[in-house]
């Protein structure tokens, strides 16, 4: 018995994860499929058709190709197209396939209220199409097709719309409560440490003041009573020693854990760990690096490596699956890019609280951090970080 590994593709990646990264490959690839299955289908029937049911099955097909970006464009063009078919066919053709479509795509990505507007004016125009210009009678099937053909794929569409939401919105839930539960943990345990450093606080400041006194005794009585003066010189050998305990008990308990000190503060040397992480969760990520990395100050380094970070994790969540990141090397600044296409489902809103963290620690680093919606419908940030070492911009 022997096993075969699973199909991959581009980058190692499987297809279905590659083909939701390349969403204009997929469409085109639908598109085609669907021109062979319609064209396929007229010539099985013994139908030739003429230039005009051609030319629309055609342009039916290929403007599926920008459905996603232009929903609402191509739910008009293949409904104006699919009109044209039947009146010059004369009848029911396969070009209200493309139509079916482009409606299922507005219905999926824009709000209920536009998928059922689309779908009653496509109901609408096909019902009077096959009534009026193909002389059907209203107690015919065609118009009951006319109906299906319209209320079907927008059903469809919207029932994907709604799943997508509940999806986001379980995982938005997931997101807040686990985040709400390591906040907890964390204001617990340093209320805790908090509580034991005033402990341990209060019994250092006892030996403190034991040490002063008998230090002053021993002085006092270091000419007249030798014996004394050696005694409280015991006591405070021996407070000093408590003291020395008790203090490195408070370090060992406002120390973070033991892993933690060790571990060394991520930077930009970790960004092609990042990338990996994010491919394996299903993010087509596009690396690009140029010029020659320097060594930057701790606070910049880490601050680079969490707006990446936290960049790529909106990529992720919010974006169509696929991401371009480029770091840019100078003598004066680190320059980090990071876009993304995103969802139609997914509207720019006010930023989010990850967002306006990573500003803020930017902006510590001496850094600046822009972020939003650009032009071609992707989503940018945009980070622009001090090259040069804290001694160096001191010194400068």
């Amino acid at each position: 018995m022997t096993s075969s590994a699973p199909a991959t593709s581009f980058r190692g990646l499987p297809p279905a994860v590659w083909l939701r990264a390349h969403p204009l490959v997929a469409d085109a690839l639908l598109a085609l499929a669907l021109l062979a299955l319609v064209v396929g289908v007229r010539h099985d029937e013994g139908h030739v058709p003429d230039e005009i049911t051609r030319m629309a099955v055609v342009l039916g097909g290929a403007v599926l190709v920008v459905r996603r970006r232009y929903p609402v464009a191509v739910w008009a063009v293949t409904l104006g197209l699919a009109v044209l078919g039947l009146i010059s066919a004369q009848g029911t053709t396969p070009v209200v396939l493309p139509l079916m479509v482009g409606l299922y795509t507005l219905a999926s990505l824009r709000p209920r209220r536009v998928g059922v507007l689309a779908a009653g004016l496509t109901a609408a125009v096909l019902v009077v199409t096959v009534v009026l210009a193909l002389g059907s009678a209203w107690a015919s099937p065609e118009p009951w097709a006319a109906l299906a053909w319209s209320g079907m794929p927008a059903a469809i569409g919207d029932a994907v719309r709604s799943q997508r939401a509940i999806v986001a919105a379980a995982q938005e839930r997931a997101i807040r409560a686990e985040d709400t539960r390591e906040e907890e943990a964390q204001r617990r345990v340093a209320e805790e440490r908090l509580r034991i450093a005033r402990e341990l606080h209060d019994v250092v400041a006892h030996h403190i003041a034991v040490i002063t006194v008998q230090a002053g005794v021993a002085s006092h009585l270091l000419d007249s009573d030798a014996a004394q003066a050696r005694e409280s010189l015991d006591h405070v050998r021996s407070a000093g020693q408590t003291v020395l305990r008790e203090m490195s008990t408070i370090l060992g308990v406002l120390r973070e854990s033991p892993d933690e000190d060790r571990r060394p503060a991520p930077g930009l040397a970790g960004v092609d760990e990042l990338v990996v992480d994010a491919r394996h969760a299903g993010l087509a990520v596009t690396l690009r690096v140029s010029g020659t990395p320097s060594d930057l100050a701790p606070v910049v380094d880490l601050a680079a490596h969490r707006l990446v970070q936290e960049s790529l994790s909106n990529a992720r969540k919010h974006g169509s699956g696929s991401a371009v990141l480029s770091v840019a090397h100078t003598a004066e600044l680190v320059t980090i890019d990071v876009t993304n296409p995103v969802r139609a489902d997914q509207p720019v809103s006010t930023p989010g609280y990850g967002l306006v963290g990573m500003q803020e620690r930017v902006s510590t680093a001496g850094g600046l951090l822009t972020f939003g919606p650009a032009q071609d419908g992707t989503f940018r940030v945009h980070a622009e970080l001090p090259a040069a070492p804290d001694h160096e911009r001191t010194a400068s």
